[in-house]
């Protein structure tokens, strides 16, 4: 039983209401089970009372203290209380963030602190179960989080309080004074009262069970110095209280979050108006917010600016590696276009809207489909959503999932869900996606793309194009080109840099296309998705379970111009990939972009059908000047040409050309045949061989290579009316200094015939001008044999390493020496590259012809010059011999002699 430590008004003797005006410090009486001694606040009362005119008077056995506050009851377990301290430090915080810590905290005064107060303490396990984390975070350090803005703090404390008012009632109410029945409790501070219900049972109070508002009284009328403590063993949420995505950020203290949607226009994605959207909220901390921007959003950006500014020049710097007269500045301000072409502002409502995602998603939802669609849709994709990238990793002996969003951790353990809204928190922002070049140039693999495109001067271009995906080949796609790429890095050619930018343009698609719009290959569909290119080309992307791939479709576009003014026919565009495969893998999917997407090609490139490379370009990379003065001198010009073109296109070379290309083919009987054996005639059926040509390949030796040859040398001083232009290789000792020309040309002639290997092919499909020859019929194979120009001269490739090979003369041994003269016709192939009717092997050395051919300068002439050479050494040789034969008969007669 407890009672009050001084009388109420008794003129009736009636027993004390609810509503009484004043209370004293209250008194608790128990009978024990087994003795019936009774027990004051614990102290044992000896007798029965004695009635007097004031009222009842008992001896005790003991000074009755005064009972801790109810402060001191939460902190710690009290002597005869029932609580455990560690249990209620919920509550504490809760009256503490609504501003009545006093109703608890006698010593700090306030309005409240010298009142009697009943609290319904609930444990933190109950808090627990009847409010998520985020809503707990919000309801305890709310206001403290919201302090900088004021209408947030006024609602969370409103909250707070709707919440710690269902816990505190003025004045004591005990349980076991209002007995059996329902009782009328009111609310504290004009909020609604609340209804107790006390019921016979087993409960501490008495044998009273008792519930307040529902909610279950495990343990009743613990004395408080300063009021009256019940134990609640279930929390309920008041009806009126409506948590919304906004206040779950203020309970993340994610506030300036919200100030920058309240700033941008973007409440309603927070603040419940929108309660049929299901969204997923990616929102950072104020803490990640000030590190990356400052307390004010948008301070510091000239600063930023300027920092990517510098980064973006240290990158390109780079590239000038690759392209000798890439405009740096000019590629910087390019790139910089959009970022002064948009206002802070802008920037900002766009980075808001980057971190708000249509739909709503749970984790397994991210590890299904981790690829999301933001709310940003700027005209710089075409109208099409930005995307965010999602990452789900389970550590080994995680208890949750690490989950990440375009690099950005989010921090909770398990994400924050208001009814259709899902809300992460970031330990950083995310950044909107970069442009084209700021994304690609700090990846190395990709920097030659880049340089590519800087060098084509289309980067400006790109950069306008609203919406594109950007299929971006690694930088080992374009060097394992060899002289095509050679050819398409050329300073200062116009038609290089014009091919190059057509290439280029022919890996980024006119729309965005990320990879969950890829459609998959099943058992039942082979669908591919047909994008066109910025080029005019086609290109196909489709998914299998191994990864997504990219194809060539069959489009054909006008071929340009060849060499001798005739319009190219038009032919496919292709891949070309070191794996010789028609699919090139994609390996890195989704790099985000502000235009939209990029995907990095594994191994391979797109060269389109109006890139046309031909020998002629593919000698202009190299730089094989000398090479094409030779085709020139000795009318083999039309071996750069599509001999499909104009079967009889050696016409135009006259009679002898023509006749001397028909028999340095048609008299030979080693001609190797596509399908084949080696040693068929070349002319088997009476067919002219020279009619079955479908191309040439060419081995050509660098100008270097070709400056040792004594031949050329001569041939080139005459030229120049006996001006030495090679005066530090020729000392005068050139051995066809004395033979006519005539000899000179017809040595040359056979000698670069020797580096022409015709192509033959029967194949209906590429008789047809224009048409590209397949790739691997122009790549050399080790062990075969290949004709050759020069007539019943045959050459065999050998692959000394992977990829790497060979040529020498077939029938031949590497090393001879016939006539006693050493012999070597060997070269290495150091480059390579395939053109539409050949392709062009860079050789480190030129080969030498077999030696029936090889006999070098003839004539009288060159007979006179060797007999004088004999002569001279043969006379040199007896003079030494008769003077080395003297003095030896002078050593040996005086040796004879003694001295005097």
């Amino acid at each position: 039983m407890l009672w009050e430590s001084y009388g109420y008004p008794n003129s009736d003797k009636a027993a004390p209401t609810l509503d009484s005006s004043r209370h004293g410090m209250m008194l608790k009486t128990r009978v024990g089970n087994s003795t019936e001694q009774v027990t004051a606040n614990g102290v044992p009362v000896l007798t029965h009372g004695f009635s007097c005119e004031a009222g009842n008077a008992f001896l005790i056995d003991g000074v009755l203290t005064i009972p801790p506050t109810i402060l001191d009851i939460l902190h710690e377990k009290s002597p005869g209380s029932t609580y455990d301290s560690r249990e209620y430090g919920f509550i504490e915080k809760l009256l503490d963030a609504a501003g009545w810590h006093d109703v608890i905290d006698v010593a700090k005064g306030g309005s409240e602190a010298a009142g009697m107060h009943t609290l319904w303490a609930f444990s933190n396990s109950a808090f627990s179960a009847g409010f998520s984390f985020a809503e707990r975070a919000y309801l305890l350090h709310g206001p403290t989080f919201a302090a900088d803005d004021q209408s947030l703090l006024d609602e969370a404390i409103s909250d707070t309080q709707t919440v710690a008012a269902r816990y505190i009632s003025a004045g004591p109410v005990s349980i076991a004074r209002l007995g059996e029945g329902e009782h009328k409790v009111a609310g504290f501070r004009n909020h609604a009262d609340r209804v107790l219900v006390v019921e016979s049972g087993s409960g501490e109070s008495g044998g009273l069970a008792s519930t307040i508002d529902g909610q279950r009284i495990g343990y009743a009328d613990t004395v408080a110095e300063n009021g009256i403590v019940h134990g609640v063993e279930q929390v309920h949420k008041p009806e009126g209280l409506v948590f919304t995505p906004k206040k779950m950020l203020v309970g993340l203290n994610a506030t300036m979050f919200i100030r920058l949607l309240k700033d941008t226009g973007h409440s309603e994605y927070i603040d419940g108006s929108r309660p049929a959207s299901k969204l997923t909220i990616l929102a950072p901390t104020n803490r990640a917010m000030e590190d990356a921007f400052g307390y004010d959003l948008g301070d510091g950006d000239d600063d930023d600016d300027e920092s990517a500014r510098a980064l973006l020049g240290a990158g390109i710097s780079r590239l000038s590696a690759y392209f000798d007269d890439l405009d740096r500045s000019s590629l910087i301000d390019a790139l910089r276009t959009f970022q002064i072409a948009t206002s802070p502002r802008e920037r900002q409502r766009d980075w808001a809207r980057y971190h708000i995602i249509d739909g709503q998603y749970q984790v397994d939802d991210l590890a299904k489909d981790p690829l999301l669609r933001t709310m940003l849709a700027p005209e710089s994709t075409g109208g099409k959503p930005q995307a965010v990238k999602a990452h789900v990793d389970q550590a080994h002996g995680a208890l949750s999932k690490h989950i990440s969003f375009n690099s950005a951790d989010n921090i909770l353990p398990e994400p924050v869900t208001v009814d259709n809204t899902t809300i992460y928190l970031l330990s950083s922002p995310m950044p909107t996606p970069p442009s084209l070049v700021n994304a690609l140039i700090s990846n190395l693999d990709l920097s030659l793309f880049v340089a590519a495109m800087g060098a084509s001067n289309i980067v400006e271009q790109v950069q306008q194009e609203a919406g594109v995906t950007v299929l971006a080949p690694v930088a080992d796609s374009f060097t394992s080109l060899g002289l095509v790429w050679s050819y398409l890095s050329l300073s200062g050619d116009a038609a290089a840099r014009g091919d190059l930018g057509r290439l280029i343009k022919a890996h980024i698609l006119e729309r965005p296309v990320y990879s969950d719009e890829i459609p998959l290959h099943t058992d039942d569909s082979a669908d591919t998705l047909v994008v066109e290119t910025l080029n005019g080309n086609k290109v196909g992307l489709y998914r299998t379970r191994g990864g997504i791939y990219a194809v060539v479709e069959q489009d054909e576009l006008p071929g340009p111009e060849d060499e001798s003014g005739l319009r190219g026919h038009s032919k496919p565009s292709q891949m070309v990939s070191s794996s010789g495969s028609n699919n090139l893998k994609i390996s890195e999917p989704d790099i985000l972009l502000r235009t939209g997407v990029a995907h990095i090609l594994e191994d391979g490139i797109i060269l389109p059908s109006n890139v046309e490379i031909t020998p002629s370009k593919l000698l202009q990379g190299m730089k094989a000047h000398i090479f094409e003065d030779l085709l020139e001198r000795l009318n083999l010009t039309y071996v750069l040409k599509d001999p499909r073109a104009d079967k009889d296109i050696s016409k135009q070379y006259g009679k002898s050309t023509s006749r001397r290309r028909r028999q340095s083919v048609s008299t030979r009987t080693n001609i190797v045949r596509s399908g084949s054996s080696r040693g068929n005639s070349a002319d088997e059926g009476g067919e002219d061989p020279v009619e079955r040509a479908v191309g040439y390949s060419l081995l050509v030796a660098s100008d270097k290579a070709w400056r040792e040859n004594a031949a050329y040398r001569e041939l080139v001083r005459r030229d120049h009316d006996e001006a030495r232009i090679f005066d530090e290789d020729d000392d005068g000792s050139n051995p066809w200094r004395n033979s006519t020309t005539t000899d000179i040309m017809r040595y040359l002639d056979m000698l670069v015939r020797l580096h022409i290997i015709p192509i033959f092919d029967d194949s209906p499909q590429l008789a047809e001008a224009g048409r590209q020859l397949p790739a691997k019929r122009l790549r050399l194979v080790d062990y075969k044999t290949y004709p050759t120009l020069l007539e019943n001269v045959n050459l065999k490739a050998h692959e000394f390493a992977s990829n790497r090979f060979s040529v020498q003369l077939d029938d031949m041994p590497f090393y001879q020496s016939p006539g006693r003269t050493p012999f070597i016709s060997y070269a290495m192939v150091i480059r390579s590259g395939i053109a539409r009717t050949g392709a062009v092997f860079e050789l480190d050395a030129a080969l030498r012809l077999p030696p029936d051919n090889n006999k070098g300068p003839g004539g009288w002439k060159q007979f006179a010059w060797s007999a004088a050479v004999w002569l001279t050494g043969i006379g040199m040789g007896s003079g030494l011999l008769g003077v080395s034969g003297y003095w030896v008969r002078q050593w040996w007669t005086r040796s004879d002699y003694e001295s005097l």
